[in-house]
């Protein structure tokens, strides 16, 4: 168990929330209207499915863990150099999951409201926001969340509330114009986005006390409304071909969005919901690749912070071009993504069978 001030579980929850939900929320929408256009909505309903298997497996396996952290909980069924292996690959994918929220997030800025201004000065603004974040540690990022997501929360149902004189709900139907195809690759898509819930299993080691059933139940609706509503907007909206050919549906829904008689745009709103989730979600991952290789040395945590954000910064400014990205994305991203989240929720459900490991005996 981490001994630090421990947030509670309802801090823990925003956070999840702010981490997860703008990969549902934002960055798996383009990506699911492209494969399935109008069915996109219905691959999200039918993702449901194995979606609800991997939240009862992660249940399972929560139980089995608690709010032990993971590489000391694999190392005592499984050895040193499972946990070893274990803690390479996630490091790996939270430098991943890092580089894509930053690169993202600085090309929206980009494309949306800082045409003119060098990426590589939004990048290095942005990165030491999170630095300073992740520096500051877990329990302050759950603070942080508590007091962002409330007005996220809030501009999200403005926006559904009054946009929706424009909205036109039969542009839903027909479904299977395309075949099944189409739909069943965006229920991988979809997939990619929702099992990012195995996220619960890196912030508990921080809690006194692991998520009950309960929560775990409500937070899996929450995420999965997440990607429903905006989507189900967006192709009500802008239709499901044009909305298809938007870089980010859910910016544009924020630009036909007014405010009384004299407020004509207030998509600026929408930088506040952006930037609190990209912020939380990279602080959150560079939290996670530090605490997980702990050392007894005090200085080794904020050098380690330090040198991912200067790895990062040109990483997310001169890697790709934004279309070239964006190809990766559909192509590799996403489905990479789902299968590997799958695949370790598996393990981690299996391994969780395992008795500890006894010292003298093998298991």
């Amino acid at each position: 168990m981490i001994r630090s001030p421990k947030p509670t579980k309802l801090q823990a929850i925003m956070t999840l929330m702010l981490t997860i939900g703008i990969t549902n929320h934002v960055f798996i929408i383009p990506a699911l209207l492209q494969i399935a256009k109008r069915d996109a909505w219905f691959s999200v309903l039918l993702a449901a499915i194995p979606f609800a298997i991997v939240v009862c497996l992660i249940g399972f396996a929560s139980s089995r863990i608690g709010t032990e952290a993971l590489p000391e909980w694999i190392r005592q069924r499984l050895g040193r150099f499972p946990a070893l292996l274990f803690q390479c690959v996630m490091t790996v994918f939270f430098f991943a999951t890092a580089w894509f929220s930053l690169f993202d997030t600085v090309m929206w800025m980009k494309v949306t409201f800082l045409p003119y201004t060098p990426v590589l000065a939004t990048s290095l603004v942005l990165m030491l926001l999170c630095l300073g974040g992740a520096l500051k540690g877990m329990k302050t990022i759950a603070i942080t969340s508590g007091i962002l997501l409330p007005l996220v929360v809030l501009l999200g149902f403005y926006v559904a509330i009054v946009n929706v004189e424009f909205k036109d709900y039969s542009l839903l139907f027909p479904l299977l114009e395309q075949g099944w195809d189409p739909v069943i690759r965006g229920v991988l898509y979809t997939c990619s986005g929702l099992f990012e819930y195995y996220f619960i299993f890196f912030l508990q080691p921080y809690l006194k006390a692991p998520l009950n059933k309960k929560q775990l139940f409500i937070f899996a609706f929450i995420l999965f409304g997440l990607t429903l509503g905006p989507l189900t907007g967006a192709i009500a909206e802008f239709n499901p071909f044009e909305a298809a050919v938007q870089r980010y549906p859910a910016y544009e829904e924020w630009r036909i969005a007014g405010f009384g008689k004299y407020v004509s745009q207030t998509d600026f709103f929408s930088i506040y919901q952006w930037l609190s989730g990209s912020c939380i979600r990279i602080s959150f991952a560079l939290i996670v690749i530090a605490d997980m290789w702990r050392v007894p040395a005090a200085r080794w945590r904020p050098s380690l912070l330090i040198t991912l954000a200067v790895i990062l910064v040109p990483l997310s400014c001169y890697t790709f071009s934004d279309v070239t990205f964006q190809h990766l994305m559909i192509r590799y991203i996403f489905p990479i993504d789902a299968y590997f989240i799958l695949g370790m929720t598996l393990i981690l459900a299996a391994v969780s069978m395992f008795r500890p490991r006894k010292k003298g005996r093998s298991t």
